[in-house]
């Protein structure tokens, strides 16, 4: 089996960092990696697991009005606009935004996209039914400002549908031994020395935010919603017994979904 990536973390002490996010060049140095990722249908969690998990709230309703802030090249979008909803798409990555364009471009959806800071997005409040932010919410250095522009661009009654990485299994104990509720229980920088996905690794390094379960979910409170659902994808209890990709590559609980509504 491939060595994974290497992790190092940082804890963010206020006014101690710069925002990671802002990084055009590691970001645009990624693009590449992911359109090829995607388009290829190279990541079997998002093809056998996570897709299906971020797209539940939308099955069997028809004409929401739909953000996924973070879309990358657009996948999600397409499938929403396939499936009867109304769907705009935010990124910072323009890479990722032109890959989009060009896909709507050969099969018209009427998918809209644009380039932006999804901590200040360019719409009007209460434009939309729903928000999906797919791995998107904790690349950010500070969530909270994504937050509050997510509830102020949704609906009253609207539905924000997070995905990302599992706070309480994004840390290694084995990585910080002995420290390792110290870190748990704070701000803190992750970073990788790239993706690896299917055996491909990324050109660039990355980073993304961890805070513990309880952080994330007095953040949603304090940003103007109700939780109403959390979940933890994963393959079924058969799987993982029987096929070896999945023992050897789910070792441990890898994501969480949350689902809030908007007050």
């Amino acid at each position: 089996m491939e060595n994974k990536p290497e992790k190092s973390y940082q804890i963010i002490k206020t006014g101690s960092h710069k925002d990671w996010t802002q990084k055009p060049a590691e970001w645009q140095a990624n693009a590449d990696f992911w359109i090829k990722i995607i388009t290829e249908n190279l990541d079997p969690f998002r093809l056998k697991l996570t897709n299906k998990a971020v797209l539940e709230f939308f099955k069997g309703k028809k004409n929401l009005s739909v953000l996924d802030a973070g879309c990358g090249e657009g996948y999600l979008c397409r499938q929403l606009a396939k499936s009867g909803h109304k769907t705009q798409g935010i990124d910072f990555n323009p890479k990722l935004i032109e890959a989009a364009l060009r896909e709507e471009n050969k099969k018209p959806l009427g998918v809209k996209y644009a380039v932006g800071d999804i901590k200040k997005l360019p719409y009007k409040n209460a434009s939309f039914d729903a928000i999906l932010s797919n791995h998107s919410i904790n690349e950010l250095d500070d969530p909270k400002k994504a937050l509050f522009e997510f509830s102020r661009v949704l609906k009253r009654g609207g539905r924000l549908i997070m995905f990302f990485l599992h706070p309480c299994f994004d840390l290694n104990p084995n990585d910080l031994k002995g420290i390792f509720p110290q870190y748990y229980f704070q701000k803190v920088k992750i970073t990788r020395e790239c993706y690896l996905v299917s055996g491909i690794r990324s050109p660039s390094a990355y980073s993304y935010l961890h805070l513990s379960l309880s952080e994330w979910l007095e953040l949603i409170e304090k940003t103007g919603f109700s939780l109403e659902k959390i979940k933890e994808p994963h393959p079924g209890i058969p799987v993982m017994k029987n096929d070896e990709w999945w023992r050897i590559n789910f070792q441990k609980p890898l994501f969480i979904l949350i689902q809030a509504r908007k007050n």
